[in-house]
């Protein structure tokens, strides 16, 4: 029953835009219509059974060669440990006519994700290292990767041109340095731009400022910085800049939330004997941003950190409650982590 082709296939990797492209032509190879084609099968991995796997990859097609069956995040199971040990012994059985595609997303960081999110994403990126290793070391699997790119700005380049439109080079570096690395939110960013200009111009600085609002990513992480070395001084005067420029209060409390987050994940690695790079592949970060991270959270312990993120609750409840108007109690907030 075995075939010398692939027959286990996982797409993974943070750049989701370029993924689902890919995904939606490999689909195209089997089957012209995912929604009615009864040679599909689409499970939810999050309440997925290897029973519901073997079935499905087992029915025989209809009328066609293949039957596709795609599985959409299953490292979101509370059973994923044990999955991806039967995984391993089902590959071998897999009938040659089934295509069975692990399709992991949503792996992007978010700015005011909770700490249980955070570390929820990190328990996955080591599940999907485990099933990568899986697949990818048996002969009838295949691993298409797809890792977030070393200059964002070329890469906004080259996505406005497959929607049709070019982008001024400093209107690409310009919209790189708003939206970060959430490549949904700059696939979309561009999306937008695009029928802004009508298709008719390339997009310009101009139409970024008036259509992508300002993250303040930047000076958030300068004052996270300014208060590992427990300046107050300067980490004050970042926070009433930004308060200034017309960034919201709760938008900037979220991101203090996340660069500690972050902070705290790095340190916890860190602690476990991984290198700033390991701790940075493992938390689904680049190389630069998480040598910043590692160079920051060397400067914290852990005990620090969750004392941190005790005053982090504190100043929630505060704002949440309104016991404090949120810009007077990020004020405190700065103060008493400067202590």
């Amino acid at each position: 029953m075995n075939s010398p082709i692939a027959v286990a296939y996982v797409f993974h990797g943070q750049d989701e835009p370029t993924l689902r492209e890919r995904l939606a032509a490999f689909c195209r190879d089997y089957s012209s219509d995912l929604n009615t084609d009864m040679n599909v099968a689409r499970l939810d991995g999050r309440s997925l059974r290897l029973a519901d796997i073997e079935t499905s990859a087992a029915t025989l097609p209809f009328l066609a060669e293949t039957r596709l069956v795609l599985i959409d995040n299953l490292t979101e199971s509370p059973a994923i440990k044990t999955l991806l040990e039967e995984i391993k012994a089902l590959i071998p059985r897999l009938p040659g006519w089934s295509r069975v595609v692990f399709i992991e997303t949503n792996l992007q960081n978010q700015p005011q994700e909770s700490q249980n999110e955070g570390r929820r994403k990190v328990s996955r990126r080591t599940a999907i290292k485990q099933l990568v290793d899986t697949i990818e070391h048996d002969p009838r699997g295949k691993v298409f990767a797809f890792e977030p790119p070393n200059n964002t700005a070329r890469w906004v380049q080259d996505r406005a041109q497959k929607h049709g439109v070019a982008i001024d080079p400093t209107a690409a570096a310009q919209l790189a340095n708003r939206i970060g690395e959430n490549f949904v939110l700059a696939d979309i960013e561009l999306q937008k731009l695009a029928a802004y200009t009508n298709w008719a111009r390339p997009i310009m600085v101009e139409d970024v400022d008036a259509l992508t609002p300002y993250t303040p990513e930047a000076n958030i992480f300068n004052m996270v910085d300014a208060l590992g070395k427990r300046d107050g001084k300067v980490a004050l005067n970042l926070l009433r800049q930004l308060i200034e420029e017309g960034d919201e209060p709760l938008r900037i409390f979220g991101m203090i939330i996340r660069q500690y987050r972050l902070l705290l994940q790095m340190r916890e690695q860190l602690d476990e004997g991984s290198s700033v790079r390991q701790a940075g592949q493992t938390l689904g970060m680049k190389d630069y941003p998480a040598q910043k991270i590692g160079e920051q959270a060397k400067q914290y312990t852990l005990s620090q950190l969750d004392r941190v993120y005790h005053l982090l609750l504190e100043t929630d409840m505060s704002i949440k409650t309104g016991q404090q108007d949120p810009a007077i109690a990020l004020e405190m907030l700065v103060a008493r982590l400067a202590r």
